[in-house]
């Protein structure tokens, strides 16, 4: 990221060259700033907080007013950017300036992005209770649960057994109904804890509480149910 600078009296103006994978760049326009207190700067300390996470190489150039009018314009030349690639960084680096003038913590500056399930990792099984997530996270957390549940009687045939009880039947114990191939003992008793895990720390006490209305921890409650849904998958019964 090349920081493209027109310095002004007692403020500095900002626009950023941006080196893409194969080699494009796009250029991001002024409106940010610095020197000075207000919304421009913040914008421009976000902007370098969030950035600094995906490239190590940032450094500041200084432009002529002829330039950045051009890209504030739309209008950079070739000629320009053959220019701007051919002078020295601003040394010492100064940018650091403005984002420790408004540091934001790393998870402040990921909290803009929006909470969604990444639903290419879901288990197929589960995509019809994602849909309506949004409407319903509890219910389609609870919709998880029970799913998951049913699909593991289903296999086993231990309709009498619930929650962590049907869990344990059904994949802990050196005779476990289901099991994965292939496991040492080890690996394959940290899986089988993970579904009375999973129940005894989060199932439970969702079933007989009021929900809680975090949709943050609603979505990774929700994956790790998924992922549950995914060790099932692997699994064999035992003959």
């Amino acid at each position: 990221m090349k920081i493209l600078t027109f310095e002004e009296t007692h403020s500095s103006a900002h626009a950023l060259l941006l080196t893409l994978r194969y080699d494009i760049q796009a250029i991001i326009k002024g409106g940010f700033a610095s020197g000075y207190n207000g919304e421009a700067p913040r914008g421009y300390a976000f902007v370098l907080n969030l950035l600094r996470n995906y490239t190590d190489s940032i450094n500041e150039y200084i432009i002529s007013k002829s330039i950045f009018e051009r890209i504030s314009n739309s209008s950079l030349t070739m000629k320009d950017l053959d220019y701007i690639n051919s002078i020295n960084p601003v040394r010492p680096a100064r940018w650091y300036e403005s984002v420790y003038l408004y540091k934001e913590r790393e998870r402040s500056v990921f909290s803009e992005f929006p909470l969604t399930i990444p639903m290419a990792l879901l288990d197929p099984r589960l995509i019809e209770l994602a849909l309506d997530f949004d409407k319903n996270p509890d219910s389609a957390i609870m919709g998880a649960y029970r799913k998951l549940e049913s699909i593991v009687k289903a296999r086993t045939d231990l309709n009498n057994e619930s929650g962590v009880k049907l869990f344990a039947k059904a994949f802990q114990g050196d005779d476990s109904i289901l099991y994965w191939e292939n496991l040492d003992s080890g690996e394959s008793k940290g899986r089988a804890s993970l579904f009375t895990s999973v129940y005894m720390a989060y199932r439970n006490k969702r079933a007989h509480q009021e929900p809680r209305h975090d949709l943050g921890d609603d979505i990774r409650e929700f994956m790790l149910i998924n992922q549950l849904f995914v060790l099932e998958s692997g699994t064999i019964v035992r003959q």
